[in-house]
């Protein structure tokens, strides 16, 4: 430890004599935890014995060395020092003693020199944004403060954090971020240094995937009675998810208004599907469907036809010639009262040989075009009389098939 020895009036003490102790009885002195950017470090020091009171203090930060003595001959010490130091954080060392050898103090001190932060704005925050393709921009407004850090967290685990802002009047920030997935995000915003911290009240963005990629699928023809299908909407190979805010709103047909629904999700795994059933004469022939699928950002319209065939059958009587020559057609009747959308007859005239088909429109069974057998709608024996009859079917075989 050095020493030295300074003359006082008429007085002279020796200072940083011997070691001082870190506690005392008789000297209380006041240090601030924080001063402003240019402001004066001021000491508040009262000693209770001697007659003479001294203080010392050094100061080192960013290479910054002060040392500096003064003596008092009060025993009351008010007094400020302007350091110059720039915003940061500072060690330092105050020592004070009076003439009683008895009576000192040091203390080891950590101080921070900054100025606080006044105000903090910030601009308006959109509503929507497009997941991978809307640049947010958010922009901050300080007031005051000197060594200022603006952050803004994005509320998806992203912070955007600026670089540090000296003490102006005003200082303007600007945010720009790009979300990648989807959701409801608060977004907030902080000004902060070493003495002083404001945080700007929260705002939410919602953030959308484009919809631009679907695909409709279902029943391609539906028989009715009860004429019921499924059809959905699947995301295609370029369709990421999505579970925020989608609607999809189907229309059946002519005869049918809108019907919208709420979809909590869809994928590639999960498709959207609704049942419905086409349940009148009307509907019969083609039906184009339309669903459109949207959210707040985008939309997509999807259409696919569907064949109704109403098949509601009613028969009436059948009649043939009760007799006829050999070698001579024969004539039958049958009556149709209803036959839906259209008629598929298998004749069977019970000598052996192939049935007779008739088709127009559409059979009750599905029957591929090429298939030598439909769906039997009646069969009968018309063989009178000898079993080597032979009939002519090529001639006057007549059968009513359309819709009465």
């Amino acid at each position: 430890m050095c020493f030295a020895t300074e003359a006082v009036g008429q007085l002279s003490i020796d200072l940083y004599s011997g070691e001082p102790s870190t506690t005392s009885t008789c000297i209380s002195l006041s240090i601030p935890d924080k001063v402003g950017v240019g402001q004066p470090l001021v000491f508040h020091v009262s000693a209770s014995s001697g007659t003479i009171n001294a203080l010392t203090f050094e100061v080192k930060g960013d290479e910054t060395l002060m040392f500096t003595v003064t003596n008092f001959n009060l025993n009351w010490i008010n007094e400020s020092y302007y350091l110059g130091l720039a915003h940061g954080t500072y060690e330092m060392t105050v020592i004070d003693w009076t003439d009683d050898p008895s009576c000192s103090l040091r203390v080891d001190h950590t101080f921070i020199v900054a100025d606080p932060i006044t105000e903090l704005n910030a601009s308006t925050l959109r509503d929507v944004a497009i997941s991978s393709e809307t640049e947010v921009e958010l922009i901050a407004w300080v007031v005051g403060g000197s060594g200022v850090l603006v952050s803004t967290h994005w509320g998806d685990d992203t912070v955007s954090v600026s670089s540090c802002i000296d003490k102006h009047d005003r200082s303007v920030v600007i945010f720009n971020y790009t979300y990648e997935m989807e959701g409801t995000f608060t977004v907030s915003e902080a000004a902060s240094n070493l003495i002083s911290t404001i945080t700007e009240k929260n705002q939410t963005i919602s953030v959308y995937h484009l919809i631009q990629d679907l695909i409709v699928y279902g029943n391609s023809s539906a028989l009715t009675p009860p004429g019921t299908g499924i059809w959905g909407v699947a995301a295609g190979t370029d369709q990421l998810p999505l579970h925020e805010d989608m609607i999809c709103v189907w229309n059946m047909g002519t005869n049918y208004g809108d019907t919208a629904y709420n979809v909590p999700m869809l994928s590639s795994s999960t498709p959207h599907e609704i049942t419905f059933s086409y349940g009148q004469e009307a509907d019969v022939g083609t039906q184009t469907i339309h669903v459109n699928c949207s959210n707040p950002v985008s939309s997509q319209n999807l259409t696919m036809d569907v064949t109704v065939v109403w098949d509601n059958v009613t028969l009436g009587g059948l009649t043939c010639n009760s007799s006829t020559l050999w070698n001579h057609s024969i004539t039958c009747e049958l009556t149709v009262v209803r036959f839906g959308t259209g008629a598929c007859f298998e004749w069977d005239m019970g000598d052996g040989k192939p049935p007779v088909y008739y088709q127009d429109g559409y059979c009750a069974g599905y029957v591929p075009a090429a298939s030598p057998t439909y769906t039997q709608v009646f069969s009968f024996p018309a063989v009178v009389g000898k079993s080597e009859s032979r009939f002519d079917l090529n001639r006057d075989l007549t059968a009513i098939s359309d819709s009465i």
